[in-house]
């Protein structure tokens, strides 16, 4: 799996302003549905969706490999595999480090402000090492897919020493594109969900919640 989801944001980028967007089909569509937030929010860092017909606990990742606090951008990486371990679901968010308590992020203040954000959900599957990217970005002032769409609250920040933890909520209106093409092939939509997430701990453990399931072959890896 690509760990600089920047540099994989930017070959999307490249790759799909080559070629010419094609109409989104209407059977593309898929919602994935999120039980109302809860007056306490998220669980201690980690993001919950209902995917594919499963609510899956996507844990937050801390290894500074996929989530880290660099060059301005804050980036957090949540993961996990379904309960028989088929799928890995990996969603990724990015918003600027400059970000505040109360602030909300979405790729048109993004463009116009000079910074950069972005929400990417991952699906592999396991035996066939299909991966699936559904995206939303904005990078150098251009949002694209220009479809996509996405609202990043921040609601806190609390900083303790090297670690500071994140809380807020989030809405994002996905795209997939067709990897060799850049054609638009699906759509997800993610309404808004709770997330919460510390980075900066000392000696991270990237399987420190535990798995669903235990894998032989961890696609993380590839």
């Amino acid at each position: 799996m690509k760990k600089l989801l920047c540099l994989l944001l930017s070959a999307l980028l490249l790759s799909a302003f080559a070629v010419a967007e094609a109409p989104l089909p209407e059977d593309t569509n898929t919602r994935l549905s999120q039980p109302p937030v809860s007056d306490d929010g998220a669980q201690a860092n980690s993001i919950t969706l209902e995917l594919e017909g499963q609510r899956i606990e996507l844990p937050f990742d801390d290894s500074p490999e996929y989530s880290s606090i660099a060059d301005g951008v804050v980036q957090a990486s949540f993961y996990a595999y379904t309960s028989g371990g088929e799928k890995l679901y990996e969603l990724y968010i990015l918003f600027p480090e400059s970000a505040r308590a109360g602030d909300e992020i979405t790729p048109r203040g993004a463009a116009q402000d000079g910074m950069e954000g972005s929400v990417v959900l991952i699906v592999s599957d396991v035996d066939s090492q299909r991966e699936d990217y559904y995206f939303s970005s904005v990078t150098s002032g251009v949002t694209y897919p220009e479809e996509s769409d996405f609202l990043i609250c921040v609601d806190s920040i609390e900083a303790s020493g090297s670690a500071v933890t994140y809380a807020g909520r989030l809405t994002a209106s996905l795209v997939a594109l067709d990897m060799s093409t850049g054609e638009v092939v699906a759509r997800l939509d993610i309404p808004e969900t709770a997330f919460s997430f510390t980075i900066g701990q000392t000696e991270p453990d990237r399987h420190a919640s535990p798995m669903p399931s235990p894998l032989p072959d961890d696609m993380r890896k590839v």
